[in-house]
């Protein structure tokens, strides 16, 4: 089982919602978002450059991709403290107004990219990807 915590915000370059990290960036860059808060993002996406790999560029999208090959990331079932991290931004982020939603799915697409806490894939057109 994999998961993705998903914004209600959308890359029209990409053609897909953004993921909770990039909504994380949008809220801590937002004059709106209380200091407490926005502390409180910050420390949590400290966190994650911390401890969560980044993939390389080659297996990501920057813009250039059509929109139908899109690749996004999904958080494997087993990655507990990720899981529970990115459940604490989901709330900050909830709080701040930008409202994450969760998806499960047993198929995240084509999988390009894993590590032991993610997996990045171009969904199969089945593939549940959007907020609810």
């Amino acid at each position: 089982m994999y998961l993705r915590f998903v914004s209600p915000l959308r890359s029209y370059k990409r053609g897909v919602e953004w993921g909770i990290f990039q909504a994380g960036y949008q809220c801590r860059d937002d004059n709106e978002t209380p200091n407490y808060l926005r502390n409180a993002i910050i420390e949590e996406i400290d966190w994650f450059k911390k401890h969560l790999p980044s993939p390389d560029e080659r297996y990501c999208d920057d813009g250039r991709v059509p929109k139908h090959m899109a690749r996004i990331c999904w958080f494997k079932c087993q990655a507990k403290d990720m899981i529970n991290h990115a459940y604490a931004l989901k709330f900050l982020l909830d709080e701040a107004d930008c409202l994450i939603s969760v998806i499960k799915t047993r198929h995240p697409g084509f999988i390009v990219y894993k590590d032991e806490y993610q997996v990045v894939a171009q969904p199969h057109i089945h593939t549940e990807t959007h907020w609810r």
